[in-house]
């Protein structure tokens, strides 16, 4: 499992994803698939085309064809060298075509891809989800938003903390109201009254980190303290993609120290 943070703010976007990877059984009867092991080291959030300021981060399966989805974005970036991407768009649309290739029939995940396109002066957002192998058209996201925070993954304790409800509220709802014009009047007036006000537009990229880092934090030990194995947790890597500045790593795991393996280091920045 996975949590994956977007905000987007004037200023730029913070991308964090945690480092959790989930290895499961099959389901029950019950629906419920028993957790065999969580590994805290997994790649998620990755510099999309090297040199680039657009970035992308992963929920969902943690591996496609016994590689993981760290090595598929490297993967990509390699097959591109050289090519210009004037915009964020042309380059999902080859990262679309890229995972035609690769995805397995039973595989279900997500993409964020962000950043900038040449000439604009604001960030922009692409979703691409693949459900069952089948993977949708991209879709832009808070387009005309100048301040928004999106997350995937397990989202249960961010909606929780700011929308006011999570997902069970709709059938809670269906199973001791049932008039679906009621049921959606209701589930309108939450989201006017109970989402948390958190941030603005003109906040500074400093702010937004530690907002991000807040809010992936509170996911993580939320995971950590319920009942049950900890889905979310290890590491928090955090990226932020600006107009004059690009992609930049804020805080980030190696596999290896660093000190020793210098070139490979830079390289990897």
């Amino acid at each position: 499992m996975t949590i994956a943070i977007a905000l987007k703010i004037n200023d730029g976007i913070v991308l964090a994803t945690d480092s959790a990877s989930t290895i499961v059984g099959e389901e029950n009867e019950d629906g419920v698939r028993s957790v065999y092991y969580t590994y805290f080291t997994a790649d998620k959030l990755f510099n999309l085309k090297k040199g680039s300021p657009v970035g992308a981060m992963t929920w969902g399966n943690g591996s496609v064809n016994n590689e993981s989805i760290s090595t598929l974005a490297k993967d990509f970036r390699e097959e591109i060298e050289g090519r210009e991407y004037p915009s964020v768009e042309a380059i999902v649309k080859d990262f679309k075509s890229f995972l035609e290739n690769k995805i397995a029939p039973e595989t279900s995940l997500g993409f964020l891809v962000a950043g900038y396109s040449e000439g604009k002066g604001h960030p922009e957002m692409f979703l691409i989800n693949i459900n069952e192998g089948n993977i949708e058209e991209p879709e832009e996201i808070n387009a005309n938003d100048p301040l928004s925070i999106s997350w995937f993954g397990e989202t249960i304790f961010l909606s929780r903390l700011l929308l006011g409800l999570d997902e069970k509220l709709i059938e809670i709802l269906e199973d001791n109201v049932g008039n679906k014009e009621t049921i959606d009047n209701i589930l309108k007036d939450c989201n006017e009254k109970l989402q948390l006000p958190l941030g603005v537009p003109a906040m500074p990229i400093q702010d937004a980190i530690d907002l991000v880092r807040f809010l992936a934090d509170i996911s993580v030990n939320s995971s950590r303290f319920v009942p049950g194995a900890q889905v979310i947790g290890g590491p928090i890597d955090i990226a932020v993609i600006t107009k004059h500045e690009g992609f930049k790593w804020i805080q980030r795991k190696h596999y290896y120290d660093k000190d020793l393996n210098l070139t490979t280091s830079m390289e990897d920045e």
